[in-house]
């Protein structure tokens, strides 16, 4: 199974740091990233309240050579305040404007997120053979899920599908309808795992799960330490009899 080529195009000050060099690294048998070019200033927008319209990102963003989708990355509004756009051509414009800091308040970083619509895309190209444009046809569904395709009306709700997101059963259906390598599923749902929090986050979050069971530990490890100490100490005396 081929990668999907992705080039990633920062357009205008995004604000936020973005680690591209990571993103290329990112193992996957689905999709490779590579950092495309830059525009260092954007003009004005032209749509009603500061919006970038899709005529507009259109003119402003090309299809990358050597690539099969555009991904370009803005910290702006968009038309209908959708945090992604699809465009003709296999384009899609992504927009940390406002999502950024959804998604760090939920500590979860700007690379996840850019790396979940990634796949999101992805799974798009490999299985309609093209990125539809926004408003062509869509998958996503109201009900949110944990799935890649979660309609997300409310842009907090794209924190339910960061954490090992997935594609629910209703999505897993339209891709075995369709003729698909037989490895994207197997290849999907393992690469989705490696799409997380950090350590310290996840251990976190369990401790505001379990905050009865984390005393008990805490106390129970304390008290170990003490004895293991205890023990180390007397033992210690009685090899070398100056440390009393």
């Amino acid at each position: 199974m081929n990668p999907v080529r992705i080039s990633l195009v920062t357009l205008g000050s995004l604000k936020q740091p973005v680690d591209v060099r990571s993103l290329s690294r990112w193992r996957s048998n689905i999709l490779a990233i590579t950092h495309g070019d830059s525009v260092a200033h954007l003009q004005d927008a032209e749509g009603e309240d500061w919006t970038y319209t899709d005529q507009q990102l259109e003119k402003l963003l090309a299809p990358a050579a050597g690539a099969e989708i555009t991904l370009g990355l803005i910290n702006a509004r968009l038309e209908g305040n959708f945090y992604l756009r699809r465009l003709p051509q296999n384009v899609a414009v992504l927009s940390l404007y406002e999502m950024a800091e959804i998604v760090q308040y939920e500590n979860f970083s700007v690379d996840t997120f850019i790396l979940r619509t990634a796949y999101e895309l992805a799974v798009l190209f490999k299985v309609e053979g093209r990125i539809p444009a926004t408003g062509e046809f869509s998958w996503a569904h109201d009900d949110i899920r944990g799935c890649l395709f979660d309609m997300c009306s409310s842009k907090g709700d794209i924190v339910f599908s960061l954490h090992r997101p997935c594609l629910c059963g209703a999505c897993r259906n339209q891709v075995l309808e369709k003729r698909v390598d037989v490895n994207l599923l197997p290849s999907l749902d393992k690469e989705l795992r490696r799409i997380h929090k950090t350590l310290f986050f996840r251990l976190t979050d369990w401790i505001k799960v379990h905050p009865v069971l984390t005393l008990a530990l805490t106390t129970f490890l304390a008290l170990a330490v003490n004895l293991a100490s205890s023990a180390l100490f007397e033992k210690a005396k009685r090899i070398w009899p100056w440390i009393a």
